[in-house]
């Protein structure tokens, strides 16, 4: 599975409140949405530094870094550009 296949199954099924929004758009916004709140981007970001190995510094945490699941990956992709 690809990392944006990895971080959508994680938002659905732990974080999704309301199982009936269980259809997310890449692009759709998480946090406009109510999908993902300020502790859901701490257990989204728990999740990436546990599974992908990445570490998320302080001045990354905006909220357009976290706003859509495009959003999530792009980051993701930055950091492991980085550290290769």
């Amino acid at each position: 599975m690809d990392t944006k296949g990895m971080i959508k199954e994680y938002i659905l099924s732990e974080l999704v409140k309301d199982k009936a929004q269980a259809k997310i758009g890449d692009t759709d916004s998480l946090i406009e949405s109510g999908i993902v709140d300020s502790l859901g981007i701490m257990k989204l970001i728990g999740f990436l530094e546990d599974k992908i190995s990445i570490q998320i510094s302080d001045d990354e945490l905006i909220p357009e870094n976290f706003s859509s699941i495009d959003s999530i990956s792009a980051l993701v992709q930055k950091k492991q550009s980085a550290r290769a």
